[in-house]
């Protein structure tokens, strides 16, 4: 369904000199596949990996394929691949703290028209049926992750990419947004998170490390 082929991609430090962060690192997602886990200590690359992944990084040598199709390597195409195939969560949910629930859940979905009806299944299937008109500020962070995610579902994406998604939230939080991952999972969306947590990790299918610019699956 996803694969990347051959990744190879430089980043220049702080002071000035380039680093290598992908070399000919390859990954593959498939249709029987529902959840793949990406490890690495912090600074390999699993955040710009998920950037790739989400289109928002074109700055990269390699292939990157969506079934048959490869995804282009411009600004406009690849921000319209974003909007229709995957769903992106990234660690600090990019809510917009002066709109409600269901107006930062709209922007998730491409299209004019009324979307209210969407809005309020993707908020019942994160479990924050009722919470249409509550304002951000307000939310705890167990709800802004759920909103966040309400928000990736909102186009029903082929994938939701999620970075850290628990990184900010107590063991109780996490739980919660774990088992709503596997419910969603059960139901058919697909995820591929970027995480530091153990816990995180053993709930995914698969395990890849990133290390050395490659991607190596652990058990």
């Amino acid at each position: 369904m996803l694969q990347l082929e051959s990744i190879t991609k430089s980043i220049r430090e702080p002071n000035g000199q380039r680093r290598l962060l992908f070399d000919g690192l390859d990954l593959s997602m498939f249709e029987s596949d529902r959840s793949i886990a990406i490890l690495g200590r912090s600074g390999s690359g699993k955040s710009t990996l998920l950037r790739v992944l989400a289109g928002l990084d074109v700055a990269y040598e390699g292939r990157y394929y969506h079934g048959q199709d490869l995804v282009p390597q411009n600004s406009q195409a690849s921000a319209d691949f974003r909007m229709k195939h995957i769903g992106f969560v990234t660690q600090s949910y990019d809510l917009l703290d002066d709109r409600n629930v269901a107006q930062n859940v709209r922007l998730g979905i491409a299209g004019r028209g009324d979307k209210s009806a969407l809005i309020s299944q993707c908020l019942a299937e994160v479990q924050l049926s009722g919470f249409e008109q509550k304002r951000v500020q307000h939310l705890s962070g167990g709800e802004a992750q759920r909103v966040a995610i309400a928000r990736a579902l909102a186009k029903r994406p082929n994938v939701v990419l999620a970075d850290e998604p628990t990184g900010a939230l107590d063991e109780t939080t996490e739980r919660g947004i774990l088992d709503l991952f596997a419910d969603l999972q059960d139901r058919g969306s697909k995820f591929i998170i970027a995480t530091h947590s153990e816990t995180v990790a053993q709930a995914c299918d698969y395990r890849l490390v990133l290390a050395g610019g490659k991607l190596v699956e652990r058990d």
